[in-house]
């Protein structure tokens, strides 16, 4: 008996032993990878974040009754050129709050309607395979409830990077004919489509939203991109802002780093979804054209503008295109007051960000050459954002 007792006090010992000697390499491991330090002054606080989280390059604008207030540049665009505030980045996923305003302004023009079946636009017939006789709508589409699933074993193999970079060869109407026409080259029943029926469940969907660009094409017989320019790019001097690296006429763009490596400058088809390249001074024009108030720089109507923003659904914190969960899903719940719409985006070597209260005019924009990775240096990235939020006032 009593060797029993002794045998489970040597295994507690062991035990607690173990669990010190994890406690202190975590509390080491912490303490070696994120500054603590917090420095009055947001340049020099911003700098020491980003220097500590082995970012390259980083361009910030923070807006303030619908003017930009403070941009802040730090590190490199590429081996070569330094940040400024003309830095084209790609912006990943936030992309698609531009491509979504390209939609409603079809659906303003009367030439597209939320709720029909987006076979009304579409050469070719589009169903869930599970749900045969349920439509997809725009609407679906545009709130990520279309069932429309990302295959990753075939979206990764479309990047352009393994290529050497550059534009993607395929169309937005090859790929979305591929992926979603029954017999497609990429087609799969099991695997591009969710077990939930259309308009049932949010499932975030980079093919829904390449799609989305495909029907624009469709309706207007105009090249996406050359759509979005003339009716967005070119009313809001987005001067600098482009779609594709071909119509770039800058050297002044950020290059993609992954784990301090240079990749090549890449796309893939489904970029209305994620492939945008702008700067902070044309994308703070495109932000407060949602502003509340009307003026000369709003894209949308009001009422369009009002629908868009719509709470949807996924607990009243999804719209169309925006959402009302950006500073929940990085962990600064406590900083969302219900009132700030926003998207980030994280594709290889990239990472954006971008916020805005309509009812202040208040907003800020991050772009950065590195994609936030799953590192304890990313404390530093999440210090950060959570200061610069409460500097915007948002």
């Amino acid at each position: 008996m009593k060797g029993g007792i002794f045998l489970k006090n040597k295994a507690l010992k062991i035990l607690l032993i173990f669990l010190l000697a994890f406690t202190v390499i975590t509390i080491a491991v912490i303490f070696t990878n994120v500054d603590f330090s917090n420095p009055t002054k947001l340049e020099e606080y911003v700098n020491t974040k980003l220097e500590k989280a082995n970012v390259k390059g980083a361009s910030i604008a923070i807006i303030k009754d619908n003017k930009i207030e403070k941009t802040i540049n730090y590190g490199y665009a590429n081996e070569k050129l330094e940040v400024n505030d003309e830095t084209l980045f790609q912006i990943a996923p936030l992309s698609k709050v531009v491509t979504a305003t390209a939609v409603m302004k079809l659906v303003e023009d009367g030439l597209i309607n939320l709720d029909e079946n987006v076979n009304n636009y579409l050469p070719f017939k589009l169903i869930n395979p599970k749900y045969p006789k349920k439509a997809i709508t725009i609407r679906m589409l545009l709130n990520h409830t279309s069932s429309i699933k990302d295959n990753w074993n075939v979206l990764d193999e479309l990047y352009t990077i393994k290529k050497g970079g550059g534009d993607s060869d395929i169309t937005l109407e090859q790929f979305a004919k591929g992926y979603l026409k029954e017999g497609g080259e990429w087609y799969s029943k099991e695997k591009n489509f969710t077990k939930n029926k259309p308009g049932e469940k949010f499932e975030y969907s980079n093919v829904g939203y390449g799609l989305l660009g495909y029907i624009v094409e469709n309706v207007t017989k105009m090249p996406f991109e050359k759509y979005v320019k003339e009716t967005i790019f070119k009313p809001l001097k987005m001067r600098k802002t482009e779609w594709l690296h071909q119509n770039i006429e800058t050297d002044n763009i950020a290059s993609p780093y992954e784990y301090g490596k240079e990749i090549p400058q890449y796309s893939f088809p489904t970029y209305p979804a994620g492939a945008l390249k702008t700067n902070i001074l044309d994308f703070a024009k495109f932000l407060t054209s949602m502003s509340i108030e009307e003026t000369e720089t709003n894209i949308l109507q009001a009422e369009t503008i009002g629908e868009m923003l719509k709470p949807q659904l996924n607990k009243g914190k999804q719209a169309l295109g925006w959402s009302y969960s950006t500073l929940d899903e990085l962990y600064l719940k406590k900083l969302n007051n219900g009132k700030i719409i926003g998207h980030s985006g994280s594709n290889p070597g990239f990472f954006s960000l971008g916020l805005y209260n309509r009812e202040k005019g208040n907003g800020l924009i991050i772009f950065m050459n590195k994609e936030v990775e799953r590192e304890v240096s990313s404390i530093n990235l999440y210090m950060m954002i959570k200061r610069l939020v409460k500097e915007a006032n948002l």
